[in-house]
């Protein structure tokens, strides 16, 4: 370019600049040599010479003429007569002061270069590494590498190498603050003299320090304004020309100028006030940035044009444009722009950015923040320091002004989704009190927001890595920077999410297996607690004794309390949950805490944790960032490097607990969370008195949890909200579209065989290898399920027995039972220590909460042994003994009496007795009730009809079945049409009883009886 600066050899083009010519001698001509001080100075004098011109020096002289004087190299002749006192005495004082002057002047002289010299022995020593050490931005990346934000303090500073900025702005900034940079050593003694002078023409078009000397007050000394300083800077400026290049001065220099609104260097101003990089601005837009270097607060663009305004209300815009056709014009004159492009820059129109992109918020201010936190808490940890709140304050000042680069790993697609979702779903929870759905929160700048409840927070995890890839703080993204962020800054009770975590996953390293049988009935649990000492039941249809499948399904209370207090103990389903990091200071070391899930835990811990079930039971600690790189993109901090990750689970408890949690999304409580055509794991949780709902879980690709609930625990979500109707369809509709074109995955692709799992057929009373006997039970049957070789159980049921029963009588066979009748009867044999017997004595409790003892008779609607175990008896007989007890001492069929044709004549015979009476009861009945009902009047007619035509069959069951269906339906109507009284009458009792009738013979059939009336 024409009058450029930047010639190849850094030379400035002196034609097209100021005025700056020096006169030189020739070099083919000789300087004049100075005059001899004296005669006697000169060389080519002989002595005799010398002699000769002294003597006739001494002759005294005749007056001469003017011409005469001239030629004889005197100026002045000697006084022959005394000079005047007055005036010998006024010349001696002159020559007095004269000396005395001389002197002084002499002294200053040496005085200030005393001072001089102490000034520069006490200037700071030139530390080069300060000038390229100043605040710089740092950047925020996503996991694709793209970026986010900048992550600043108090200085906005974009770093740029002198080869990536524009001639055209060095141009600017030289010619109006250091025209001659390329030609002098540091200090500019004419630019000096030139700013004095313009000062007292009340000019002020340029200072008078040079780009070293103000780079050096900047970054070495301070904005003092003294000589000291003066000197010091123009000593330090002399020794830094020295030592760096005048290309690396100007590097310095342009990334360092403090330009307005915390924008340090013309990278950060750029983007700040015109949304550019440095290669995109144009003339007029280097030389106003070049303006604002001496008045960066007067010149400010934005604020001259938004904010700042005259009386008559035009804006002050104007003092920014003088100060740039200032530059502009500076630039023509050195030559650096052409006169089109010149004129072309007056009339150029420059568009401001209203408002700076730093103060917008940054996207995905959720996931950034925790990001920034997790970056500061792992460089805590590399540097051995408490996690303060000072400690963490340092830290991230450094992160913001040190330059840094941090690769998060957000997915951009996946964050925004859930956030979209979750802040648009329409379908939340109600609250039990209305007026709590608007909560009114203070801002840390003491402004109020309003905040909709109930409130959300979600976490994605990729479980192969531990990569966070969303974190969602709320159900409204945020609109000020560092607002709650609930995914890890709120620690909320899970409810039954947390079992697979405290209870069966440990049960299942324990020894445990998917078919252990778990006793759920209102019967204590030791250690428990509470007044009952057992948690709420629930529904009554899973009473008795369950699987531990069917337990996490159901989300059964009670089976998860059983678990935990007699198989796993709460100290070790606390230690799990600390492996599976969650805090120790939130876990509640009990029954509610660790089987209900009223211990604390964050989104955050929550997705790990079940993360850790998905990746076959090993924990990855969860990580927000991959790499951080310092200013030179050397690694700070590498996931890999830092990233905790260890076993918690055993691989085969892992896919049980995976195996067992399909099933609830399957068939149990977290139906709602399915996903066509994708295999999907969970648990749902509901806690105490509906103050929050949850759901965590997993497909093959992701693990989430979710969380829906009010932030103050006081107010309560409407009254049957549950995980599963609240947060599982919630989760279900954006992990659905997350996993959109996706195919199906298993969630661990191994070989259960080949991990140690085998098919084991066990009892689901004792929990032992079923036998035989177990498999006749039809009320208890055996249970086919996953079991970890290792923990294979190795004995056999022994509660179990099997008896010769008779069809007949339910009772035990006797030897006159036909074989047709006889079948083996399955019988449960209970020790009375078993806490099974313990259902036999069952427990109530009185109005102030006190247990009240039932006796035996008071209990039978309430006896659980009989629900649950109908074919149990209790006793300390082991089966082979009470086979023989039940022998000698059992109630034998009384059906089957000794008689002949393998039947007994005599029982038959008895029950057909039985049966014409009761035929005759009923025919009375039907006689003396005339307010039956005619439906009802028939029906029992038609039933002793069908009674008298099976009595000919002699079958027993067939009469037994017609006379029960009889006297069922007899029994019902008396109750509710009993017979009326009758008149008082001589007989006592007041009421006549009529004959019994004679029944028929057994070979007859009796005639049907028409009731009174007909019908």
């Amino acid at each position: 370019m024409k009058g450029s600066f930047l010639m190849e050899d850094n030379k400035f083009d002196i034609n097209n600049a100021e005025n700056t010519q020096e006169f030189v001698v020739p070099a083919d001509e000789e300087a004049p040599s100075p005059a001899p001080e004296s005669v006697a100075e000169a060389e080519d004098i002989e002595p005799s010479e010398l002699a000769v011109i002294e003597e006739a020096e001494a002759k005294p002289r005749r007056r001469k003429t003017a011409e005469k004087e001239e030629g004889s190299g005197r100026l002045f002749r000697r006084r022959k007569t005394a000079r005047p006192f007055l005036l010998s005495f006024l010349f001696d004082t002159l020559k007095l002061m004269a000396v005395l002057i001389v002197l002084a002047g002499f002294g200053v002289f040496g005085l200030v270069m005393g001072v001089a010299k102490a000034y520069v022995d006490t200037t700071p020593s030139l530390d080069v590494s300060r000038l390229t050490r100043s605040e710089r931005t740092s950047y925020i990346y996503d996991m694709n590498g793209d970026l986010i934000t900048t992550f600043a303090g108090m200085e906005y500073r974009d770093w740029v190498d002198i080869s990536d900025i524009p001639d055209m702005l060095k141009n600017a900034l030289i010619s109006i603050e250091d025209v001659r940079f390329y030609k002098h050593g540091g200090v500019d003694f004419k630019r000096l003299f030139s700013a004095i002078v313009n000062t007292f023409r009340n000019e002020n078009t340029h200072g008078g320090s040079t780009l070293t000397q103000q780079l050096i007050k900047n970054k070495i000394l301070s904005n003092e304004k003294s000589y000291k300083r003066k000197i010091q800077e123009a000593y330090l400026s002399y020794e830094l020309e020295n030592v760096l290049s005048k290309d690396k001065i100007l590097e310095a220099y342009m990334n360092d100028v403090f330009l307005g609104e915390s924008n340090y260097g013309f990278a950060a101003a750029a983007k700040d006030y015109f949304g550019k990089t440095l290669n995109e601005l144009t003339i007029r837009e280097c030389a106003m940035l070049a303006g604002m270097v001496q008045k960066p607060y007067y010149t400010n663009p934005r604020a001259n044009t938004y904010t700042r305004f005259y009386e008559d209300g035009t804006n002050k815009m104007d003092v920014t444009d003088k100060r740039t056709d200032v530059v502009l014009a500076a630039m023509y004159k050195a030559g650096c722009i052409t006169s089109e492009q010149y004129k072309s820059a007056l009339e150029e129109k420059v568009r401001i950015v209203e408002k700076s992109e730093r103060t917008k918020l940054y996207d995905m201010p959720y996931f950034v923040e925790y990001g920034v936190y997790d970056v500061i808490t792992h460089l805590l940890e590399q540097r051995g320091l408490d996690d303060t709140k000072n400690n963490r304050t340092a830290i991230e000042n450094e992160l913001r002004s040190g330059g840094y680069h941090i690769y998060l790993t957000v997915d951009p697609a996946i964050q925004n989704l859930v956030q979209e979702t979750i802040t648009n779903w329409a379908e939340y929870p109600g609250l039990q009190n209305p007026s709590a759905s608007v909560q009114i929160t203070t801002n840390a700048d003491g402004t109020t927001m309003e905040v909709l409840q109930p409130q959300a927070s979600a976490v994605i995890i990729d479980q192969a890595t531990g990569q966070l890839r969303a974190v969602i703080g709320g159900r409204q993204e945020p609109t000020l920077k560092k607002q709650l962020n609930r995914a890890y800054q709120s620690s909320m009770p899970v409810g039954s999410a947390i079992k697979p975590l405290s209870v069966y996953g440990p049960a299942l390293d324990l020894g445990l297996s998917c078919n252990t049988p778990i006793l759920n009935a209102e019967v204590p649990i030791d250690g428990y607690g509470g007044a009952k000492g057992y948690p709420a039941l629930g529904s009554t249809r899973w009473m008795g004794m369950i699987p531990i499948r069917r337990g996490i399904e159901r989300s059964l209370n009670i089976v998860a309390a059983r678990t935990l207090f007699e198989y796993v103990t709460p100290q070790v389903g606390a230690e799990y949950l600390i492996k599976l990091g969650v805090n120790p200071s939130k876990i509640n070391v009990d029954g509610p805490g660790l089987a209900l899930g009223t211990t604390g835990i964050t989104p955050i811990q929550m997705a790990a944790a079940y993360a850790t079930i998905a990746n076959g039971g090993v924990y990855n600690q969860p990580i927000s960032f991959t790499v951080v790189l310092d200013r030179d993109m050397n690694v700070v901090l590498d996931a890999k490097d830092c990233q905790k990750s260890y076993r918690v689970f055993e691989e085969t408890s892992a896919y049980m607990l995976i195996d067992m949690l399909k099933d609830v999304v399957k068939n149990g409580t977290g139906k709602s969370a399915q996903i066509d055509g994708m295999t999907v794991a969970g648990k749902t949780g509901t806690n105490d008195d509906y103050t929050s709902v949850y759901f965590a879980g997993f497909t093959g690709y992701y693990t989430c949890s979710l969380w829906i609930g009010h932030d103050l625990y006081s107010e309560k979500l409407a009254s049957g909200s549950t995980g599963g109707n609240s947060a599982a369809p919630l989760w279900q509709a954006f992990m659905s579209k997350i996993h959109e074109g996706k195919p199906d995955k298993p969630i661990m692709d191994v070989s259960p065989v080949e991990i140690g799992l085998a098919q084991v057929t066990i009892c689901s009373v004792s929990g032992k290898l079923a036998t035989e006997a177990c498999m006749h039970d039809i009320y208890n049957p055996p249970i086919t399920d996953w079991v970890a070789v290792d923990n294979m159980p190795s004995e056999y049921c022994t509660m179990h027995c099997l008896v010769e029963g008779c069809s007949a009588s339910d009772e035990l066979a006797g030897p006159y039972c036909p074989s047709s009748c006889r079948y083996n009867k399955c019988v449960l044999l209970v020790h009375p220590d078993s806490v099974f017997a313990r259902l036999k004595t069952v427990i109530q409790y009185d109005e102030n909460g006190e247990p009240v003892m039932l006796n035996e008779n008071e209990y039978d609607y309430l006896d659980y042994f009989k629900t649950i175990f109908p074919n149990g008896v209790i006793t300390e007989l082991d089966p082979e003994h009470y086979h023989s007890y039940c022998l000698r001492h059992g109630k034998v069929c009384h059906v089957h009496g000794s008689g002949g044709g393998g039947g007994g004549s005599t029982s038959l015979e008895a029950l057909v007795s039985k049966a014409y009476e009761l035929i005759a009861e009923v025919n009375s009945y039907l006689a003396e009730v005339q307010t039956l009902p005619d439906t009802d009047r028939a029906n029992l007619i038609s039933l002793v009809n069908a009674l008298q035509a099976a009595l000919p069959t002699e079958n027993y069951d067939t009469i037994k079945t017609c006379m029960d269906q009889l006297k069922t339906n007899y029994t019902y109507l008396s109750g509710l049409y009993p017979v009326p009284i009758a008149t008082e009458t001589d007989q006592p009792g007041g009421k006549e009883t009529p004959e019994p009738s004679e029944p028929p013979s057994p070979t007859e059939t009796p005639a049907p009886t028409d009731p009174p009336g007909g019908d």
